[in-house]
């Protein structure tokens, strides 16, 4: 296990505020890690199903769109102007793939994005 700049303290048999603090100091550290959710679960011994149900119940704006609604699946746009691709909207961010596009650096910016909760 890789040293931490703090001690992460709490775990199975905390009090829901014991517990609270614990998961918040984890998700924390995976942003400064540079590691993928997985890949820390992993390195430090935790559930990664049981992180992710934490990220969700402390950052409950992840599950909202920029309009405040919940987050839903929305219809595929089709154009036939000729170009090829597809762009992602992820909240402000957009991506553009590209054919020929880098699938390694596709890969590791989508890890990026989910492991920051």
């Amino acid at each position: 296990m890789s040293k931490m700049p703090f001690e992460i303290i709490g775990g199975r048999h905390e009090s829901r505020s014991g517990k609270v603090a614990y998961w918040q100091q984890h998700i924390e550290a995976i942003k400064t890690s540079g590691l993928s959710r997985k890949a820390y679960c992993a390195e430090h011994g935790l559930n990664k199903h049981t992180m992710d149900s934490w990220c969700q119940k402390l950052n409950p704006s992840l599950k909202r769109n920029s309009d405040g609604n919940k987050a839903a699946w929305i219809p595929l746009q089709v154009s036939d102007d000729g170009t090829t691709g597809i762009d992602l909207r992820i909240g402000k961010i957009t991506i553009a793939v590209k054919p020929g596009f880098d699938r390694q650096l596709l890969t590791e910016l989508l890890q990026t994005l989910a492991a920051a909760c």
